[in-house]
């Protein structure tokens, strides 16, 4: 039997919605005295977050989730600012540890792992290890939030891992073409996630 709502009837089960937003330029590492934790937006990276939040004026968002890393929570402040929406920080956001110490030629480093995805420096995480932990964040935000829209703050080698998950074409290039900040729409019908364009 098929079900015809009326036009003006909205869709009792709407897909679950996820804008993935890779968090906007922040200050560089080693500039004075702050970590991975404490990092701030630049002035630009202030005024690209609130251009987000302006071009999603108009849509609904349910709920807002961040890292617990300062530059990407404020990417997203201006947008649950403007829902009146509490941030709520899920520390399996935070960006996916390459290493525990300062580590000479990173790049080489990260580039191998997205060859081998078994491949981690000592004290880092692999990126199949770090793909893993985002998949588990998605999975319980699909638990908390059955349709709707929610946005998450994140950075972006988890979120080329999370993509990747559902693009298997996302690669370590693609990671260092994205922007800062990006935004990915990930819809969830049913059991599984897909990619929009």
């Amino acid at each position: 039997m098929v079900l015809n709502l009326p036009a003006n009837m909205p869709d009792p089960n709407p897909p679950l919605t996820v804008l993935l937003i890779r968090h906007a330029e922040s200050v560089a590492p080693g500039i004075l005295s702050f970590d991975e934790y404490t990092r701030p937006l630049t002035e630009k990276g202030i005024r690209d977050a609130k251009r987000i939040s302006d071009s999603y004026a108009s849509i609904h968002i349910d709920a807002a989730y961040s890292s617990p890393y300062l530059r990407a929570r404020q990417t997203v402040e201006p947008i649950a600012q403007a829902r009146g929406l509490t941030i709520e920080t899920l520390d399996d956001l935070r960006e996916r540890m390459l290493s525990a110490a300062e580590l000479p030629h990173w790049q080489a480093h990260l580039k191998r792992s997205w060859q081998d995805f078994d491949y981690a420096v000592p004290g880092g995480e692999s990126s199949r290890d770090a793909q893993a932990r985002v998949l588990r964040v998605l999975d319980s935000i699909a638990s908390r939030h059955l349709g709707g829209t929610v946005i998450l703050a994140s950075h972006g080698n988890l979120i080329a891992l999370a993509l990747n998950a559902f693009m298997p074409s996302v690669d370590y290039a693609f990671w260092k073409s994205i922007p800062m900040p990006a935004v990915f729409t990930l819809t969830r019908a049913g059991t599984g996630w897909r990619v929009s364009k």
